[in-house]
């Protein structure tokens, strides 16, 4: 093989045994090739802009001739290139730790590179290397927010080694789609890229519906054949940010491309008819399992059903009775408002837990959507039918090759090596974090933990520390909202229902005796630059309202304290009511609620209870991913035989 007469880099899959056994920085031959690319930058800021180019253009032709692209000479020399790009664009200059990350990611690994240490940079690295092979670089993100934000970051930085780079923006027309496509390097939300793979597939499927005589009978009359071109190009290699959000977390449910139901509908009369005898159940009729979202009917329930068939009124369904009850008991038992959708302008919008976004595009399957929108006396919209569906882990596997950065892959190396073989590399910090963990509060009930968290706040608020207020759901961040201003504490609310922008609010989160209430939409990706006087103050302060069902979606949160050698505190605040114990762990709840004293807290430390308990709800999400990953091979494995078969 020609590959053979080159030397390439150490592939980190293998390079420290296992995946937690320690930091990258031990590695010595990382520190040589650190030396060695500092060596040719120095060489590489004698040369005029051009010259960048062509260099960068004598790489390409070096990859294109055979050579890999993780050879040492073509490493050393493009990270070289790309560190003075980033001087000239940017004014910065990578961190040995920044570039022992691109290393890592050049192989094709999870580099584990905390918060607050340049991840956004860093990304830079491995998409101007693998952008070498001409076939496109993918950088996913979790949303259009942090896709549009680092693209403008790095754009500069690209176009000095005559790079392109695209961005893809949602619903965006396809014309758009297709030129950020085509662009050397493309920047887009991660459901974004899987949904134009989806299209892409739909269309493909239509050109074969017609019988071939007829295609071949309309070529001759000269009649147009639908060849409308595909949006992307291929799956030469991806850059997965905040990776185990996007591979772990989003990965639960499969990607689903619904259309419109061009068959039977149901009748909006019926609708309204299934709420009704949805609401007529007793307890007797039904069991909630709030911890899975699941309902089921009992048998006394089957038969109320049944018999109210009977009475409905005209019209036609376009699904069983039976699910038409079912999801209007998921409507009003399952699903809260301003926790898994939100009502704007008179529609659903469905929210998205792990990143706090909303998604007005998305819609429930199955006449769930429909069944929300009849408890919200809002106008029905037509049902959608799914007409193509694929896992993060199929999708996943198109790709040639791929890699992903996170601060908090650990607890996720398992899952990360068995469905995508990806190991996981943990980057030593630049700075010491010097974070300070304060000690978890337990109370009874929200009431007494939210008094708590107020009272908290506007006395670190009076001495100058800037407090940022994670909340699990937009309903909760309203509320907490409400008692600060009772309590006359000034603060803002970042939850994706404000009018003010974004940026601009987690601009003004840094500064002394601010405030911010948010959702987990300042979880990921957000950058809070503190002011002098904060930092004298003690830096940011973070408060974890609940814990979530995930401890690595926790360690996001309070990882927006004490970046970058910053000061800064954290502290989890938990209560009997909270999601995750009141669905998941009815004894410990009632344990906490008895240890409460007359304000409502807790006596004694439940952190490790809550802890446990966490890691059996983690575990379960584990087999479901697992499960649904097998009923989707099996899936394949069906259509394929049926496809050899006709």
């Amino acid at each position: 093989m020609i590959a053979s007469r080159y030397r390439t880099i150490p592939s980190y899959r293998n390079a420290i045994g296992s995946p937690r056994a320690g930091v990258l920085t031990a590695h010595r031959s990382s520190r040589s090739l650190i030396s060695r690319i500092r060596l040719e930058t120095d060489g590489v800021r004698l040369f005029s802009q051009q010259a960048m180019i062509d260099q960068y253009a004598l790489l390409r032709q070096r990859v294109a001739a055979g050579e890999p692209v993780t050879s040492l000479d073509i490493v050393c020399r493009c990270y070289a290139l790309a560190t003075e790009a980033m001087r000239r664009a940017k004014g910065m200059v990578y961190y040995d730790a920044q570039l022992l990350g691109g290393l890592v990611l050049a192989v094709g690994a999870i580099a584990e590179i905390q918060t607050g240490e340049g991840k956004t940079i860093t990304t830079g690295l491995p998409a101007i290397l693998h952008a070498l092979n001409g076939k496109g670089v993918h950088v996913s993100t979790t949303n259009d927010y942090l896709s549009a934000r680092d693209h403008e970051e790095l754009q500069g930085v690209f176009s000095q080694l005559g790079l392109t780079s695209g961005l893809l923006e949602s619903q965006g027309p396809v014309p758009d789609k297709i030129a950020a496509y085509a662009c050397d390097i493309t920047y887009g939300p991660g459901y974004e890229f899987g949904f134009d793979f989806l299209k892409d597939q739909l269309a493909i499927r239509s050109r074969f519906k017609e019988p071939m005589g007829e295609r071949f009978l309309r070529s001759l009359q000269g009649v147009a054949i639908n060849t409308a071109p595909l949006t992307q190009r291929g799956h030469a290699f991806a850059i997965v940010d905040e990776a185990d959000s996007v591979l772990i977390d989003e990965a639960t449910t499969p990607l689903i491309m619904s259309g419109g139901n061009h068959g039977i509908r149901t009748s909006p009369s019926l609708f309204a008819f299934a709420k009704d005898v949805a609401d007529s159940l007793g307890d007797a009729d039904f069991q909630v399992e709030r911890e899975r979202k699941r309902i089921t009917l009992t048998d006394a329930g089957w038969a109320s059903i049944h018999e109210s068939y009977a009475q409905r009124p005209p019209g036609r369904l376009s699904r069983q009775w039976s699910k038409l009850i079912e999801n209007s008991l998921r409507a009003t038992h399952i699903l809260v408002r301003d926790v898994d959708y939100v009502i704007q302008n008179q529609k659903v919008m469905i929210v998205d837990q792990n990143t706090g976004r909303i998604h007005d595009e998305r819609t429930w399957s199955s006449g769930l959507h429909q069944a929300v929108e009849m408890k919200e006396s809002v106008p029905l919209t037509p049902e959608n039918e799914t007409q193509a569906r694929i896992t993060r882990q199929r999708y996943s596997g198109f790709y040639s090759g791929m890699c992903g950065l996170t601060g908090t892959a650990s607890g996720g190396e398992s899952e990360l090596r068995t469905f995508y073989a990806l190991p996981v590399v943990r980057i030593d910090t630049h700075r010491p974090c010097i974070r300070k963990t304060l000690p978890t509060r337990s109370f009874a009930d929200f009431r007494a933990k939210f008094e708590a968290i107020a009272d908290d706040t506007a006395s670190r608020r009076q001495s100058g520390q800037a407090v940022l207020i994670g909340t699990r759901t937009i309903l909760e961040s309203n509320q907490l909202s409400e008692l600060l201003t009772r309590k006359q504490v000034k603060h803002v609310v970042l939850n994706g229902t404000q009018s003010e922008d974004e940026a601009d609010l987690i601009a003004k989160a840094g500064a002394a005796g601010s405030v911010t209430v948010a959702t987990n939409m300042a979880g990921r990706g957000t950058d809070i630059r503190l002011s002098d006087m904060v930092k004298q103050a003690g830096g940011l302060h973070v408060v974890a309202t609940e814990f979530h069902h995930s401890k690595r979606v926790d360690r996001q949160l309070v990882g927006r304290a004490a970046r970058q050698g910053d000061p800064g505190s954290c502290q989890f605040f938990a209560s009997a009511e909270d999601e995750l114990i009141a669905a998941n762990a009815p004894d410990l709840a009632a344990r906490m609620t008895k240890a409460a004293d007359e304000q409502g807290q807790c006596r004694g430390d439940f952190h490790d209870a809550i802890s446990r308990v966490q890691s059996r709800v983690e575990r379960r999400a584990f087999q479901s991913r697992q499960e649904m990953v097998e009923y989707d091979d099996w899936l394949e494995s069906v259509q394929s035989s049926l496809a050899r078969s006709a």
